[in-house]
């Protein structure tokens, strides 16, 4: 091309031309690969954005770790207990972490009722009966049976050389975790935080566990920690509450956190829920000296990964593709069935859940 030419008014012109279609052309391939990420060109929502961001303040990276030929062939389980008013629930809690490829999880049976009808399905079992279940009176009758016998449960299971993740029959699985994967982080125990009972406790160690979902090593350590320090003598009086009992035990121990619960830098949930106002979301971790040069490894999952709060939805969702395991509470104005009883508002929860906080997609 001469240089003539180039300066000819209809060569600036064709110059100019081209670097339109160029700008045109860069932009429109930009905004497609954007789409593509999002699965739909006219979704609302930026996928890429709800898998890195949680409502709680912090995506985890916990659950990430896979089993090694030392720990896969573990003796593992998961555990959730169910009476006879339970059953309905139960089989959806079940069904759902089959779903999720979980092949190891059971419901142990603390009546013979719940254990006829669950028998007629496909379900793992154990049977393992309350003594006069006090059903008329829910909490410190059959509750504190109940509670009582999953810790003198939990602790045969350890002392039998199994790991087990105690968890409840309302408690929503978002996603598969291997569970092998939490003997390879060299953690003896594994708890997950509850909002602010026993408040007492709360407030003198900065946070509750929750003792509706732990998973537990097999080892010295932690059968004196169940046995010694949790279960102590409330098993033969058939009366503990295990909640307090977890958070008791923690506190006497005066564990030695790797960071300080009340440090400035924590991060902490801001909510007009009074439950949720002010509670811990980073993992904790620490020990603690058992005697005899026993030391207790113990970790707390931050609450992405395990999520507990009061309502607070949508706006304190967990991450979408990150979070494992969910324990709403306190939700009836996102159920629309206003005559379910507790046990069908608790059914109806896992739908407002996976509708509110997945997408509508329990598989997300």
């Amino acid at each position: 091309m001469s240089v003539a030419f180039l300066r000819s008014r209809h060569a600036q012109i064709l110059i100019l031309l081209l670097i339109a279609v160029q700008v045109i052309f860069n932009f429109y391939s930009s905004n497609r690969f954007i789409s593509r990420l999002d699965g739909d060109e006219n979704s609302s929502k930026d996928e890429s954005v709800l898998i890195s961001t949680s409502g709680v303040g912090v995506v985890t990276n916990d659950g990430m770790l896979r089993s090694s030929n030392i720990s896969i062939n573990e003796d593992i389980k998961i555990i959730a207990f169910a009476d006879k008013h339970y059953v309905a629930l139960a089989k959806v809690w079940y069904e759902r972490l089959s779903s999720l490829g979980y092949t190891e999880h059971y419901i142990v049976c603390v009546d013979d009722k719940s254990y006829k009808k669950l028998s007629q399905g496909n379900y793992r079992l154990i049977q393992r009966y309350i003594t006069n279940p006090d059903y008329d009176h829910p909490v410190v009758g059959f509750g504190r049976q109940l509670y009582s016998l999953r810790l003198q449960f939990t602790l045969e299971m350890l002392q039998n050389g199994t790991h087990v993740l105690v968890t409840d029959v309302d408690n929503i699985f978002n996603r598969y975790v291997p569970l092998a994967g939490f003997l390879e982080e060299r953690f003896d125990v594994f708890h997950a935080y509850e909002m602010k009972y026993p408040m007492n406790l709360f407030q003198e160690n900065g946070f509750v566990v929750c003792a509706g979902h732990q998973f537990i090593r097999s080892n010295s350590a932690t059968i004196s920690y169940l046995r010694d320090e949790v279960l102590g003598d409330c098993f033969k009086a058939n009366n503990c509450d295990d909640q307090v009992r977890y958070n008791v035990a923690l506190h006497k121990l005066r564990i030695h956190w790797n960071t300080n619960p009340f440090g400035k830098d924590r991060i902490k949930i801001s909510s007009n829920v009074k439950e949720n106002d002010g509670l811990l979301v980073e993992q904790l971790t620490g020990t603690a000296s058992l005697g005899d040069n026993v030391k207790l490894r113990i970790k707390i999952w931050d609450r992405d990964f395990c999520w507990r709060l009061s309502n607070d939805l949508p706006e304190k969702c967990p991450s979408m593709k990150k979070n494992w395991v969910a324990m709403p509470t306190k939700n009836d104005e996102h159920i629309s069935e206003k005559r379910f009883n507790k046990v069908g508002k608790k059914i109806a929860m896992f739908r407002v859940w996976d509708n509110i906080c997945r997408g509508g997609d329990a598989r997300r």
